[in-house]
């Protein structure tokens, strides 16, 4: 399936203003999906413990290191992400995306974005099946000037 643009979360604009998010280009992000009962807060959410207890843990689900990562312009991009096939997801409703390795995320890993993989409502689900996400072509999400 094809993902909209990631939405930021407040401290992730002001830690890119600040000069403290990692480096988009070379620093290891983590993809993790959602279960639909989490509602995204951009101005509360800011570190992993916020979004921990609606990840998917009770399925094939894993964690997923973005690969291909790099900033064009003023562009954030990855390759696209292939969380299995076969495999048995769901219900799902929003991908987060936070600062580190897989299987080193802490509760205080930054929060970097999340993407509602299901915009028209409702949730997705595979059953032994192909869950993929399609990165935007424009990025994941860009900067642009007032």
């Amino acid at each position: 399936m094809s993902a909209g643009a990631l939405t930021l979360f407040d401290s992730t604009l002001n830690g890119l203003l600040r000069g403290t998010v990692p480096p988009l280009d070379v620093s290891p992000f983590t993809a993790l999906l959602l279960a639909p009962g989490y509602v995204p807060d951009t101005a509360a959410h800011s570190v992993f413990a916020d979004v921990e207890a609606f990840e998917l843990k009770a399925t094939d689900a894993v964690r997923l290191l973005l690969t291909g990562t790099m900033v064009t312009g003023a562009a954030f991009h990855s390759d696209d992400l292939m969380f299995g096939d076969p495999i048995s997801i769901g219900p799902v409703r929003h991908m987060a995306l936070v600062a580190g390795n897989p299987g080193g995320l802490v509760p205080s890993s930054m929060l970097i974005g999340v993407a509602d993989l299901a915009p028209a409502g409702g949730a997705l689900e595979a059953q032994r099946g192909r869950f993929a996400v399609t990165a935007p072509a424009a990025g994941w999400f860009s900067l642009a000037r007032l």
